[in-house]
């Protein structure tokens, strides 16, 4: 589907007879069923959605096809027609044989921040995956989803375990960015709660993992106290494929007088001690993504905000 900044005509063609159905009930459950402005901006962030579904897929090489026959045994996303999103692990064997997935569901509806997931462990499709139908799983507590808008599925020949990078990857960044075009349609705009604060991440976390949110605040605690301990005692600590967190050692400066840039006169900058100053070495992995965003169709910028780092900070690992 293609991206547009020019919104969308409530006869648009590239929408979907069925998508159009579902967005017009959401806005009849939100009252605003004869609002021509607010189903406009429905099909907009509707048509967003699957750029980024596009896009993820394509970072991550997964490839988009028509079907996926029920012995094939690679992971795969599938978007719905309702907007929902669909991730299943590869299909592995225990040692009696028996194959199955991991799978996750999740719907991300439009009056929240943290979507509803279901996860499975040991879960499997039931029948060929096809578009336009529903996925059919045998799983313990989703049956089957709706109609398959976009089938992504993991290239052949590679690992398992990649497989599961892949797809888990995607999922999140899919899944983070379908809840941030959602805030766009909040009624309340003032009392929107904000998507990456601690509070709201670590409700992700918990509901996601099946924790309380008191353990998973207490486990993302504990691992940014190693981290930032690890700083205070001089390591070079890895923050996954964001980059690594350090405390630069800034020699003791003796005072000196300079020429105000404005004025001309002399002034004095008085001495400065040894002290360490925390750095942040961004990773080539981050900075590359990071790269690709201002080439994006319909990239809205996300901040103004650059953190300064230093010249010798090569970011590299």
């Amino acid at each position: 589907m293609a991206s547009t900044d020019k919104g969308i005509s409530l006869n648009d063609n590239s929408i979907p007879e069925a998508i159009r159905k579902h967005l017009h009930s959401l806005a009849e459950a939100e009252g605003k069923h004869d609002n021509p402005e607010y189903l406009d901006e429905l099909y907009r962030v509707w048509q967003k959605k699957a750029v980024v579904f596009h896009q993820a897929c394509d970072d991550a090489g997964l490839q988009l096809l028509d079907s996926l026959e029920l012995q094939d045994e690679r992971g795969f996303l599938v978007l719905t027609y309702s907007g929902s999103l669909l991730s299943m692990g590869p299909r592995v064997f225990n040692t009696q044989g028996r194959g199955g997935r991991w799978s996750e569901y999740s719907s991300i509806k439009l009056r929240t921040d943290v979507p509803d997931i279901i996860m499975e462990k040991d879960a499997d499709i039931a029948a060929n995956v096809s578009l336009e139908y529903g996925v059919k799983l045998n799983a313990q507590r989703l049956k089957s989803t709706s109609p398959v808008y976009i089938l992504a599925v993991c290239p052949p020949g590679i690992s398992s375990e990649e497989q599961d990078k892949r797809i888990r990857e995607s999922s999140i960044y899919i899944t983070t960015a379908f809840m941030k075009y959602n805030r766009t349609l909040q009624l309340d705009r003032d009392n929107v709660p904000d998507q990456f604060t601690m509070k709201s991440m670590t409700r992700y976390i918990a509901k996601k993992h099946n924790l309380t949110g008191n353990e998973a605040r207490l486990l993302i605690d504990d691992f940014l106290t190693l981290v930032e301990t690890g700083m205070l005692l001089g390591e070079s600590v890895p923050l996954g494929k964001i980059g690594r967190f350090s405390v630069k050692i800034r020699g003791a400066q003796k005072a000196r007088k300079v020429k105000h840039p404005g004025t001309g006169e002399e002034m004095v900058i008085e001495a400065k001690p040894s002290m360490g100053v925390p750095k942040i070495s961004f990773s080539s992995y981050l900075k590359e993504r990071a790269a690709t965003l201002g080439d994006r169709p319909g990239q809205e910028p996300g901040g103004d905000y650059a953190p300064e780092r230093d010249d010798d900070d090569s970011g590299e690992d």
